[in-house]
């Protein structure tokens, strides 16, 4: 039984090319991909818990979301700066379960990089949804390690999913 849902931060939750940043370099907002704000609520009304697992910076990382009226939907935000590790790394998907209170097997992790996003999930037992919307990262899936267990290309097709489940 699915009891929570994580997700990646640039593109899957915000479009990566849209990112702003300051005169100092630091990311301060960028625009939701479409979808985002009706999928999180939905799956708030359907009482799962919901994380963001990042690779990025804390300072940056938390501007964007807070920019895009992103923080209230999420339960747990998990930024690898943080935590002292990066998807793929055990740790960073224990520190999001732990806060969280679930187990692996009862969590979906959803991203748009099969590297970070879907082996991470797969290596510590999470279901995998790979999110490809775009061509910006690796296409290719060479071992079974890296094979999501589904994959969509609108985020609201994630809502299936979860139904089915």
């Amino acid at each position: 039984m699915i009891e929570a849902v994580c997700f990646d931060l640039g593109d899957t939750l915000i479009a990566e090319e849209t990112i702003i940043h300051n005169s100092s370099g630091q990311a301060i907002t960028a625009e939701v991909i479409e979808g985002v704000i009706e999928v999180l609520e939905t799956i708030r009304k359907g009482e799962y818990k919901i994380a963001i697992i990042a690779n990025a910076d804390s300072v940056g990382a938390r501007k964007v979301i807070a920019a895009c009226g992103l923080r209230d939907y999420f339960d747990a935000i998990i930024i690898s700066e943080e935590v002292g590790a990066q998807k793929p790394a055990r740790e960073i998907f224990e520190a999001a379960l732990d806060r969280l209170k679930v187990k692996a097997e009862n969590t979906i992790m959803v991203g748009n990089r099969i590297d970070a996003d879907i082996v991470g999930a797969n290596r510590i037992g999470m279901k995998s949804v790979w999110f490809k919307w775009n061509n910006r990262y690796q296409e290719t899936i060479s071992n079974e390690e890296e094979r999501p267990d589904f994959v969509i290309k609108s985020l609201p097709e994630l809502l299936g999913i979860l139904s089915s489940r």
